[in-house]
């Protein structure tokens, strides 16, 4: 499969115009290779961990963690040099889904929500809110019913519509319209005129973490041994009770990665509980809300080996893997 293809998929599923602006989504390697037959998946960019993707011979490897936040010269020595030596030596392409996963409306990064059942969710902290895009263009021909089918069934189009004059109107998510403009050129045969304009309705909030109510409300214990029996097996039982912990829980806040900032706001929504890593001491002191903090690895881990599954599903003929990764802190138990 052309590369440029499979990135037009990994966008479809983490839009790059969700990163936040401190972020650095994207490819950050351009390989020299236009084709790929696979592709691997994983958390964080190491050498160790770039190393084994390339070795099983993949094309593109898709991370999680970007390569470095702000530009890291190539003249200094580690992890990065290291990293962008062995990628551009095998021709490979490295890309990073980072924020632009994390606030994807119904994404791998909302996983435990889902394994947990919640109703009513809301978004923790909104990033950006998304509005769909009017494209417009006229054909000769009317647009067969089976090619307007074909453009519907794509997830990110609301609507296709041919008027009697032969204005074609299509309604789609503005992050896919790209895609979704090279479809319709390959369904027509030339590239039209298209005349876009941004729709105020309907539009989605989109951002990080998210709060809902459980099916039923358990005791605090239950509700804990549900959680540790979601988590990957390493982190069972391995995780820290801050704030002031509630006999039952009826309703949970969480938020994959580094969440800590989002405590105050999962409080304000009515959380039980708030389930999140990376938690600092003096954010425990203060915390209004009991936080349950599980590690910035266990929730993100699984999230991409989800995501490796999304993108499987829709790269035809290629092999995508997911690399499992391992926690960076690890316990010690003395004897």
């Amino acid at each position: 499969m052309k590369i440029k293809d499979i990135l037009v998929e990994i966008r479809a599923l983490a839009p790059e115009d969700g990163q936040s602006a401190w972020d650095n989504c994207g490819v950050q390697v351009a390989g020299t290779l236009t084709e790929a037959d696979k592709v691997a998946v994983c958390l964080e960019p190491t050498p160790a961990m770039v190393g084994a993707c390339l070795d099983w011979g993949a094309g593109a490897v898709v991370t999680h963690h970007p390569l470095y936040m702000k530009p890291v010269s190539l003249g200094t020595p580690g992890r990065v040099l290291d990293v962008a030596r062995r990628v551009m030596a095998d021709g490979a392409w490295l890309y990073a889904a980072h924020t632009s996963l994390d606030v994807r409306p119904g994404g791998p990064a909302f996983w435990l929500g889902s394994e947990l059942g919640l109703r009513g969710t809301q978004i923790l902290e909104k990033a950006h809110t998304r509005c769909p895009v009017e494209a417009s263009f006229y054909l000769d021909e009317p647009v067969s019913r089976a090619t307007a089918d074909i453009w519907a069934r794509r997830a990110s189009i609301h609507s296709v519509s041919q008027s009697g004059t032969g204005e074609v109107r299509v309604v789609c998510d503005e992050a896919d319209w790209p895609a979704v403009a090279e479809a319709i050129v390959f369904a027509v045969g030339s590239r039209p005129v298209f005349y876009l304009r941004t729709l105020f309705a309907p539009c989605d909030a989109v951002g990080f973490g998210e709060v809902g109510d459980l099916p039923e409300p358990m005791d605090f214990d239950a509700f804990s041994a549900l959680l540790d029996r979601l988590l990957p097996a390493h982190a069972r039982g391995y995780w820290t009770v801050s704030g002031p912990q509630p006999e039952r829980v009826a309703r949970v806040g969480y938020c994959g990665g580094s969440g800590s900032d989002l405590v105050t706001a999962a409080a304000k929504a009515g959380a039980d509980v708030f389930i999140t890593g990376d938690m600092k001491y003096h954010a425990a002191v203060e915390a209004g809300v009991c936080v349950l903090d599980v590690g910035h690895f266990s929730l993100e881990e699984e999230m991409m080996r989800r995501f490796a599954q999304e993108l499987s599903g829709r790269l035809s003929g290629v092999e995508v893997r997911f690399f499992v990764g391992s926690d960076p802190f690890r316990v010690r138990v003395r004897q």
